[in-house]
């Protein structure tokens, strides 16, 4: 437990975002056109949402527009 403890503790939050991101790009292009097109929206829309700090980190999703 502790082991596991220091290693998130030294995970970057900006690239556990990414790949948390990546995650979910990935699990859209595996699944049907309908529910991909629906995962995609979703993140987008959550992406607008975020504060202009944290999108400087993501800036190259191939889900924007």
């Amino acid at each position: 437990f502790h082991l596991l403890c220091d290693e998130v503790s030294q995970l970057d939050w900006a690239v556990a975002l990414k790949q948390l991101i990546d995650l979910i790009e990935d699990i859209a292009q595996k699944a049907n056109k309908k529910i991909t097109k629906l995962i995609k929206t979703q993140l987008q829309q959550w992406i607008m949402g975020l504060p202009s700090y944290i999108k400087g980190y993501l800036p190259n999703l191939s889900c924007e527009s």
